[in-house]
């Protein structure tokens, strides 16, 4: 299954065409120039985050493909127990 590190509607776009999500609650590990998983299970893509506003609480992305995101590092997770 699917790590989903951002939850979001991916039909969501701002004035820029960026996807635009409410921040995830707590310590995310999330950082501007950072890969990223955003969606939902069943429908999810990688993404390139843009910018964080942590005062209004809204994370701008861009989606991107499987080879751009290998480019930024590892893609897997180790399982949770």
């Amino acid at each position: 299954m699917i790590q989903i590190d951002i939850d979001a509607d991916l039909n969501w776009v701002d004035d820029d065409d960026r996807n635009i999500a409410k921040l995830p609650a707590g310590e995310s590990g999330l950082y501007v120039g950072s890969v990223a998983v955003a969606g939902r299970p069943g429908l999810w893509s990688w993404v390139f985050i843009d910018e964080i506003d942590t005062a209004g609480g809204w994370i701008y992305f861009r989606q991107i493909d499987s080879r751009e995101a290998a480019q930024t590092g590892e893609l897997a997770v180790a399982a949770r127990r």
